[in-house]
């Protein structure tokens, strides 16, 4: 993973840079902006929490866009709120009808 999918997903999952320090780096805020500015590397063990959370996203908007809703136990998770609000923005911008000007 390069630092910069590291950055283009955490902002996929609406995170800012010290929930992602806490949530998936288990780390200070500063070593997580290093590894998405590629002065250090990224851990082997954040690559997978985040191949991970790519992983619960699918299936959150799969579920979202059959049945509407998303029920977990996960939800009361920082992690997953943001996960879940990152679906339903994208299913709102897919949805979403051109503005009439009429």
């Amino acid at each position: 993973m390069t630092n910069t999918e590291l950055k283009a997903l955490r902002r996929l999952f609406f995170l800012d840079v010290s929930e992602a320090a806490r949530f998936i780096g288990d780390c200070h805020v500063r070593t997580w902006q290093r590894w998405e500015q590629g002065t250090i590397k990224i851990p082997e063990d954040v690559i997978e929490m985040i191949n991970l959370l790519k992983e619960d996203r699918q299936e959150i908007l799969a579920m979202m866009q059959n049945k509407g809703t998303y029920e977990s136990a996960k939800n009361n998770n920082l992690l997953y709120s943001r996960l879940i609000e990152s679906v339903q923005a994208e299913l709102l911008a897919k949805n979403r009808k051109p503005f009439d000007k009429n």
